[in-house]
């Protein structure tokens, strides 16, 4: 059977998709102050004293492909204007160290010739400012988890040496146009020493999580690309967005990437023709476990009765979400079929168990689950009412 997928790559979290995006969606506000931040060292020809900025946003927000997209434009306009800017991005997670490491990374980046094993971290700095005065060439820094990189390696002074490059060049800028310290939080300052902080400064550019519609969106283009068209519903990907928005996974892109790509393979390993909310319901529930075994025994018999219904609507609908209406009309049949009674009102049940975090209710006609596979569900759920009824 043919394969789900067009090309999987699409839907991985590091793919560099700012490579093949002229826009990224729902960061043109950020896009746009990166721009009136750095925007006129190209007027200026690339002769600029250095400009250091801060990025601020929790995972999955979106923050180095923006700033990748960015850094990318910045130097292409600047090559156009015969402006010799060069964009450099280092993760300091996977290429920091020491900073005689990080700064021999760095300098392997720019121009392989100025690293050498002999050099001290402040010799290749010097190395580097004398070799950008010399041939005229320009930098913009880009410098991902800083807030890591200081934690694990505070008595470096990185972020003093980066932020007061200047100094090095007296009188003229230096050749670096910008340093750009990305960041998940701003707690780290309280880690750096105060002159640190001071070159620091106190500018930076925020990026909140994604929200449901936003998800969506981002989803939306990138399965176009991932998938075979008609492969994975709309309500699907609703789904995964509104599962991704909300608590435990609080809008980070990557987890929701992760989820329509697991899903996917998922349907293909069974042959299905679409990707379907159980899909993606078995993989979040496996990821996040979000509803366990000890939560279900926890309930009231007649709640576990109704998360029965819950689970049987949705199965008989076939999709992320069912109606109260639907619920009351299972509910009716499983309690003939059982003969257990619910006593009380329906509503107050299901609400409980939104309260529990095992139901999600969007409104009285989108009522769903999303942490457990609804399959496991109804076979825990059918054992446990066969032995309530045999008490």
């Amino acid at each position: 059977m043919t394969s789900l997928f067009k090309d999987r790559d699409r839907l991985l979290p590091n793919f560099p998709i700012e490579r093949y995006w002229s826009s990224l969606p729902h960061r043109e506000r950020q896009l746009e102050l990166l721009r009136s931040f750095y925007g006129d060292v190209l007027d200026k020809k690339g002769e600029s004293f250095l400009r250091i900025c801060q990025v601020i946003g929790p995972a999955g927000t979106g923050k180095t492909s923006t700033l990748r997209l960015f850094g990318d434009n910045f130097a292409r306009e600047a090559h156009n204007r015969k402006i010799d800017i060069d964009h450099i991005y280092i993760n300091l997670k996977l290429e920091g160290g020491r900073k005689v490491v990080l700064y021999r990374n760095l300098l392997g980046k720019i121009e392989p010739a100025l690293v050498s094993a002999s050099f001290s971290a402040e010799e290749m700095l010097k190395s580097l400012m004398t070799y950008l005065q010399e041939k005229n060439r320009k930098l913009l820094l880009t410098f991902d988890e800083i807030d890591y990189y200081v934690k694990h390696f505070r008595d470096e002074g990185v972020v003093y040496d980066l932020t007061r490059l200047n100094e090095l060049v007296p009188g003229r800028p230096c050749g670096v146009v910008g340093a750009t310290f990305v960041a998940r939080e701003r707690k780290f300052h309280e880690l750096l020493e105060k002159a640190e902080l001071s070159t620091l400064g106190r500018n930076y550019i925020e990026f909140m999580p994604y929200v449901s519609r936003e998800i969506y969106d981002i989803l939306e283009k990138r399965s176009t690309e991932a998938l075979r068209p008609g492969s994975c519903p709309t309500e699907v990907l609703e789904f995964i967005a509104d599962v991704t928005s909300n608590p435990p996974v609080n809008g980070d892109l990557r987890y929701a990437l992760d989820l329509l790509l697991y899903a996917g393979n998922l349907a293909d390993s069974q042959g299905s023709e679409t990707i379907l909310p159980e899909h993606v319901r078995k993989v979040h529930g496996v990821t996040f476990a979000a509803v366990t075994d000890e939560d279900i025994l926890n309930l009231p018999d007649e709640e576990k009765l109704v998360l029965m219904g819950v689970a049987r609507a949705l199965r008989r609908r076939k999709s992320p979400y069912t109606t109260l209406r639907e619920i009351r009309a299972m509910i009716e049949v499983l309690s003939e079929e059982s003969k257990l009674a619910i006593k009380g009102g329906i509503e107050e049940y299901v609400q409980d168990l939104k309260d529990r975090n095992i139901v999600d209710i969007r409104s009285l006609t989108q009522i769903g689950i999303s942490g457990v596979a609804l399959d496991d569900l109804d076979r825990f759920l059918n054992n446990l009412i066969e032995r309530i009824r045999g008490l």
